[in-house]
Order: structure tokens, then sequence, then C-alpha cells
């Protein structure tokens, strides 16, 4: 079963490292340890009550409160691991050099603290996650971008993941965000759904009302896979979206070309939809180039001055940024250079049911502002 044994390696670490700090009896210790597997039992419950460990369907309340528990524990597990490192360090010390140095309060009062703090932060990551989010404003310095084109401006949403947690009323107010900031080019970067359109397609409708110099554009991510990516692609297009699967769009702008590029996910190699960067810019003029493309890696060396992707969610807790990371090529957001190549990988507008939570990653509409290099 998905993630069951990270879930249970959670419990039974925070099991083991809270408890034994607390001076209470085995029995208090007993319904601790099972309200804490509770809490990290949640992708089981999700399958066995919602019917689908992807995309559960249960009232927005009960996903709210389940989801808040888990980040919590996570929470508590970090905070328990970082208490376990400067304990088994402050043991050292006074062995060898400071016979004084202890941890300040005592052991019953830091698990209190400790389990106290993880419940309050797993709460706000949960509101964090569902909120409407702020506008970040990205300057992008482009070598080859010509004057004509310095200032223009793109919008890319990314990661909205429609359901139950974020609706049709969440994405109405993401759409006036977006259009009050009279963008030239409105980029979607994948993962707009975590259904079918039947259930949807509704929900979605939104996008229709989005308005740009240039239109909007966008490309499909892993989840779209899940749910029908076929019938999403035609979907988005009845919306005003221009779906790019492997192919490009020369725009012209104040007299220059701007060639918009966008590929598939990767995952859709397996539908037998091809993911090909090359072929996506094939027979472009030479002109600045724009890639489109869910995923932060794997679209180096194809011709692109800058590629904007999602999928990361910024790793949702900052602590969990280098373990992203690494299952994403180094990148989890933000601007990158590689290869005289701009990426900028966004943290995502919405975020996935399945993992509601954001502490220290906010989520965002960005707002992309090209600038040409200065000359010397």
């Amino acid at each position: 079963m998905r993630l069951l044994l990270p879930s249970l390696f959670l419990w039974l670490y925070v099991s083991f490292s809270l408890l034994r700090l607390l001076p209470v009896s085995w029995f208090s210790r007993g319904l601790l340890s099972l309200g804490l597997l509770a809490a990290a039992m949640k992708y089981p419950l999700y399958e066995y009550l919602g019917g689908s460990f992807f995309a559960p369907v249960l009232p927005r309340t009960v996903l709210l409160v389940m989801e808040a528990l888990y980040a919590a524990l996570i929470i508590l597990f970090f905070l328990l691991l970082c208490h376990d490192l400067l304990t088994l360090l402050c043991a050292l010390v006074r062995r060898f050099c400071l016979p004084a140095c202890r941890l300040p309060l005592t052991e019953t009062s830091r698990a209190v603290v400790l389990l106290l703090a993880a419940l309050v932060c797993g709460g706000w990551s949960v509101r964090q996650s569902v909120t409407v989010p702020d506008v970040r404003t990205v300057e992008i310095t482009l070598p080859r971008l010509p004057r004509a084109l310095d200032g223009f401006t793109i919008v890319q949403l990314s990661d909205i993941h429609i359901r139950i947690l974020l609706n049709r009323d969440w994405l109405e107010s993401v759409v006036e965000r977006a259009n009050a900031l009279s963008p030239d080019l409105i980029t979607l970067t994948g993962d707009y759904i975590d259904g079918s359109v039947r259930q949807l397609g509704h929900s979605l409708e939104p996008l229709r009302d989005l308005k740009a110099r240039f239109g909007t554009w966008g490309v499909t991510g892993n989840h779209e896979l899940y749910y029908g990516w076929q019938e999403w692609t035609e979907f988005l297009e009845k919306q005003g979206v221009r779906m790019l699967e492997n192919e490009y769009a020369a725009l012209k702008v104040n007299g220059e070309t701007l060639v918009l590029a966008g590929v598939p996910d990767l995952a859709f190699g397996r539908s037998g939809e091809t993911w090909d960067a090359g072929a996506a810019f094939r027979g472009a003029p030479d002109a600045v180039r724009i890639l489109l493309c869910h995923r932060p890696a794997g679209a180096w060396g194809h011709g692109a001055d800058l590629q904007l992707s999602g999928h990361t969610h910024g790793g949702s807790f900052f602590f969990l940024k280098p373990l992203l990371a690494y299952f994403n090529g180094g990148f989890v957001r933000g601007l990158y250079a590689k290869d005289g190549m701009r990426l900028y990988v966004s943290p995502g507008t919405g975020i996935w049911g399945g993992f509601s939570c954001r502490l220290g990653v906010p989520s965002e509409i960005t707002r992309i502002v090209l600038r040409a290099q200065e000359k010397n």
C-alpha cells in the first residue's frame, strides 16, 4: 500500500521518542500511541473510507482534519529528531568538557512543548495550503532577449489540483488575481485536477475567464495521465487554453518573435504519448525560446532560453526541500541557471489533496518579468 511503510516509520519513531519523555502510565502511553497511529494511517484510511489514496471522496472538514494531523506527525518527527540529536550532543559535551551542559526545561515540559508546536504548525500548514495565494514577482534576465521585449510579463499558474479542498470558488479568486496583473501571457504548467472531466469539468470552467494579450497556454502534468489526459486536453482547449504537445508557437511581440513551446509530462511516455523537447522546437525560428514543462528536470540542451515548471510544490515543508531535490534533479523552487538556460520552478498555485500542507513554502501566483541583458 502506497506510503504505508514511511508512515509506519514516522509513527514508530515519534512514539518511541516522545513517550519516553513522558512520565505517564503504560495505559496512557498506549492511548497516545494509538492516537499517533491513527494520524499515521491517513493514506490507508483514504483508500478504505474515501475510495482512493490519490483523491479520496470524503467531507471537506474530515479531509482538513486528517491532513492537519498527518502534517503535525511529520513536523513532530522533525522536531523530535532535532531534539534527540541535541540531547546526544549535550551528552557528549558533558562527558568530555562541560559537565553542566543541559537542554532547557524538563523532559516532560519539552515533550509537551514539541507536541503543541507540532499541532499548531500542522493546522497552520493546512490553512496555508488552501488559501488563495499571493502574487510573487520574479524578474528574469535573458541574454538573448531583444530590448523591445524588455518588461514582457508572464503569469504562471501551476499545480492547481482542483478537487474538494480547492474548488471552483477558489479558482475564480485565482483567476481574478491573475487578470488583475494585466499580463502579456499566461502559462499553465500542469496538474490541473484530481478527477475526471465528468467530475470536475464544471469546477475548472473559470479558466475560460483568464485574459492576457497573447493568450493562455498550457501543458499536461502527471495527474492528467491518471484521469484521462486526452479528455482533459480537449476540455482545456474548449476553455481557451492552447495546449502544447511537443510543438511551438511563434508570437509576434513589438516587432520581435517570441517562441513558446511545450511538452507533455514525462509520465506520458507510459501511455503512448511521446515527450520530446527537441521536437517541440523543431523548425522554430532563431529567437528567444520559452519551454513549458511540468517537471523541472529533463529538458536541458534543447535550445530553450527559459523553462517554466512546477510539480515539486516547493517541497511543501521547508525541511523536506533536500528530499524533493533528490528526486527532481536538484530543482525544487525558484530560479536556477544551467548550461545557459534559466529555469523557474513554481512551488505551485494550489496543492495536491493527498498532501495538503505548506510550512515555510507558500503557494504563489507567479508574475515573471523578462529583462534584456544590459550591454557593456
